[in-house]
């Protein structure tokens, strides 16, 4: 088997990727494994299998967990949290000067095609 076709194999199964990355084989004992055994044997679904089940152990608990959180909120804390947020907004609102409008009305704009006379 030549690098080339592992080449192919590992972009084919880009699974592989992530047990180098991780320290946990290394692309030698891949590619020793694949001399061996070739692409087609059992040997491969160890690390097809391993990485199907952290899939879904990833996604299905970010759900639980965003589902958890939410049932635990207290909306009586959200509530006043939404308060004192509206409160610091109408606050800095006061800051600023509301007077801007009457300083846009003073412009008059130039004409486009007027000539100067020396």
């Amino acid at each position: 088997m030549s690098k080339v076709e592992f080449k192919e194999f590992v972009r084919k199964n880009p699974e592989l990727i992530n047990y180098v990355e991780k320290n946990e084989t290394s692309w030698q004992k891949l590619y020793e494994l694949y001399d061996l055994y070739g692409e087609n044997n059992d040997i491969w679904q160890k690390y097809k299998l391993k990485t199907e089940s952290t899939k879904e152990k990833k996604t299905s608990p970010t759900f639980k967990n965003l589902f958890e959180m939410v049932k635990g909120l207290d909306l009586d804390t959200v509530q006043k949290g939404l308060n004192s947020l509206d409160k610091a907004i109408e606050a800095f609102k006061g800051l600023t000067p509301t007077d801007t409008a009457s300083n846009v009305t003073n412009y008059e704009p130039r004409p486009t095609y007027k000539y100067f006379e020396d």
